[in-house]
């Protein structure tokens, strides 16, 4: 799921910076994305990410992206300096301690992955260009991030 609100005017001067939350089910999902019987659990994790995001955000933090594969549900916040960003994981951490809950943050100042999940390819100017694969986004998110560092 992309919030597409952006896609037109990306406010990058305002939130240069991209946060990545991993939320890890807790129990097998077995061959879905997560056990329907967990549902509402990881559903509450989400509510409370979201309002810790725009607690900490100060004004300054836009949820855009929810990416869902077996067994991990991928939440990116863009944020801008106002932000507090790294207060959201503990806070989460000491609200579902059942739960493996990661967090990494990256500069992208041109919002050029969120650009990606779009399906748009950056150019020199910034113009739309064409279409991009899942496969290659999400090869990118994860070259980006790479293994996080605050568990």
């Amino acid at each position: 799921m992309v919030d597409d609100r952006f896609a037109s005017n990306p406010p990058a001067d305002q939130l240069p910076h991209l946060a990545w939350f991993g939320v890890y089910c807790a129990t097998n999902p077995g061959d879905r994305f997560w056990n329907p019987d967990e549902g509402p659990e990881l559903d509450a994790v989400e509510v409370d990410l979201i309002n810790l995001c725009n607690r900490h955000g100060n004004g300054w933090a836009a949820y855009v992206h929810r990416l869902d594969t077996r067994g991990l549900r991928e939440y990116y916040v863009y944020f801008g300096g106002g932000a507090a960003m790294d207060k959201v994981l503990p806070e989460l951490k000491a609200a579902h301690p059942s739960y493996r809950l990661e967090y990494d943050r990256i500069d992208d100042s041109k919002w050029a992955q969120y650009r990606k999940w779009l399906g748009w390819t950056i150019t020199e100017d910034n113009q739309s260009a064409q279409t991009s694969g899942t496969a290659g986004v999400l090869s990118t998110v994860r070259k980006w991030f790479g293994s996080t560092r605050n568990r």
